[in-house]
């Protein structure tokens, strides 16, 4: 069974190995998974708290026989979407001065127009 569509971004060594599932139940609030293997990803939030959650993802498509939003550890929250996007654009910033050689000052001014047009096309 599909439950619908993942978007990726870097993880802190700008591997793009995170796969982010917007949450149906709570609005404005994302589940971030971290590849293990192949196409299985676990929740990192589980991870923290001693619970094992894993989800597979074929074609950027949540696959399996339940939901990523259940099975969590009681304790488990999804995450605010605002605080991930501000993740992403802080990786994908540090991602362009390493492989660009942009200066950091260039790189922070395009991240900040780029998340601004984020945020008015969400």
């Amino acid at each position: 069974m599909e439950y619908g569509q993942v978007t990726c971004m870097r993880s802190n060594n700008l591997n793009e190995t995170i796969a982010v599932y917007n949450s149906k139940v709570k609005e404005g609030h994302v589940y971030k998974f971290f590849r293990t293997k192949g196409d299985e990803y676990r929740y990192c939030r589980c991870k923290e708290l001693g619970k094992y959650r894993a989800i597979r993802i074929i074609n950027d498509t949540v696959v399996g026989r339940k939901s990523p939003e259940e099975g969590h550890h009681p304790d488990c929250e999804p995450l605010p979407k605002a605080a991930v996007l501000a993740a992403e654009g802080d990786r994908d910033m540090r991602h362009e001065v390493r492989t660009h050689g942009k200066r950091p000052r260039d790189a922070f001014n395009n991240m900040m127009s780029a998340l601004v047009y984020r945020l008015t096309h969400l």
